[in-house]
């Protein structure tokens, strides 16, 4: 039950129309794009892995962020060469993009698929290579999002728009006269994962991203295996044709940011 649910939630059902928005994003300079397309060093691989929780549950392939960690002497120079690789050859994502969909309980006695809350588990490898295309995109984000947004942009609060908000009640409430006025609060359900793919290379293409950097953030996104984690082992695999991965350290900044 659980795998035909997020089949059916993965799967695109209809073709997205195209989307004229070019005017939203500013130019991007020479020294930005060279930034963007510079592949990581060792040194910025080896800082990913040092900040990385060494016991979160681990992958498809078993392995803890801590072996890393722990054996970097011995495996450092081969997991670098690979992310590297995969830079050059974006094709070689899909070695290691093998994702296992867990569950937890909400309630005491869940009956449904919605009474389950899913956990999404990459391999260490995969997260490192998105961790690096994920703070390539950070060091853009207040360039390309609007003051009035502040989710993921390094030195912007939620908690203004919260102030904000509150603000903008207030004089609602104290607010006379015959003219109306209305707050409207939008609750995108499954937003994450009903993402349009060709909806998010537009979109990155018009931000104004490299052309070799969207390719890689592509290839992170749609070469994809899932399974779905159950008693016993797993069920077999499925390849998903929209969505983001909650748990993946790129969809926070590919959502919230650009989309």
């Amino acid at each position: 039950m659980a795998r035909e649910h997020y089949v059916q939630l993965f799967t695109k059902a209809t073709r997205c129309s195209q989307h004229t928005i070019t005017a939203l994003f500013p130019p991007l300079d020479n020294h930005i794009w060279e930034q963007l397309i510079k592949p990581p060093s060792i040194d910025d691989i080896h800082n990913i892995v040092k900040d990385m929780d060494g016991l979160k549950a681990p992958g498809k392939d078993g392995f803890h962020a801590l072996f890393f960690k722990r054996c970097w002497n011995l495996v450092g120079q081969d997991f670098f060469c690979f992310i590297k690789n995969c830079f050059w050859n974006p094709d070689s994502i899909r070695l290691i993009n093998e994702t296992l969909l867990a569950f937890i309980p909400k309630v005491d006695s869940p009956s449904s698929m919605s009474q389950f809350r899913p956990i999404i588990l990459c391999n260490v490898c995969y997260k490192v290579l998105a961790k690096c295309l994920a703070n390539k995109l950070k060091n853009i984000m207040h360039i390309l999002v609007k003051p009035n947004q502040s989710s993921f942009v390094p030195n912007r609060h939620i908690t203004d728009n919260i102030l904000i908000l509150q603000e903008y009640v207030h004089s609602m409430a104290k607010k006379v006269g015959n003219k109306g006025i209305m707050l409207l609060k939008l609750d995108l359900a499954k937003a994450y994962d009903r993402l349009d793919w060709e909806f998010l290379e537009e979109t990155l293409t018009l931000a104004g991203i490299p052309q070799s950097l969207i390719n890689i953030i592509m290839k992170c996104v749609t070469k994809v295996d899932m399974q779905v984690k159950r008693e016993g082992g797993e069920t077999e695999s499925f390849k998903p044709s929209r969505g983001l991965r909650q748990g993946c350290p790129l969809s926070p900044y590919l959502f919230y940011a650009l989309c």
